[in-house]
């Protein structure tokens, strides 16, 4: 039986994701911990870690999220892009190009660094740089003549 049906036959409520996430609310900092240790627990045996990178797609976005949790209040450029799940996807090579450029076509992000590191090249003029929205914009139309976006 799993801890969501577990919830729901104690409280004899549906099995419902949307229930049990708002249920299973910590309250303190030992609670904070019980919970986050399940979280860990449970996507564990879930998604084993041989199963996480069984696929270039998901290896990216595997490394791609804990990145992001990992530097989401970092400021420092140099310590978001040497962040080692962010040098493992620039390791990734030219696989993860289209991945790249598919994640900055839905929000931006600091992908100049690895695209240019993985491809050799920097479509971006000098005085386009610090403009993220342009970067990201030149960085796309790039990977459209390329072939690797739509």
């Amino acid at each position: 039986m799993t801890y969501a049906s577990v919830l729901s036959f104690r409280k004899k409520l549906p099995l419902n994701n949307e229930i049990v996430a708002n249920y299973d609310t910590a309250i303190g900092e030992d609670s904070t911990f019980i919970s986050e240790e399940r979280n860990r627990s449970v996507e564990h045996y879930l998604f084993p870690f041989s199963r996480k990178w069984s696929t270039p797609v998901a290896r990216f976005y595997a490394l791609m999220n804990q990145w992001e949790s990992d530097t989401a209040a970092k400021s420092s450029i140099s310590e978001i892009v040497m962040h080692p799940a962010y040098q493992q996807i620039i390791g990734m090579g030219p696989t993860a190009i289209p991945f790249i450029l598919g994640a900055m076509k839905m929000k931006r992000g600091h992908w100049f660094w690895a695209l240019k590191s993985i491809t050799g090249e920097d479509p971006v003029a000098p005085s386009e740089r610090g403009n993220i929205k342009r970067m990201t914009e030149i960085w796309l139309h790039w990977g459209r003549e390329q072939g690797y976006i739509r």
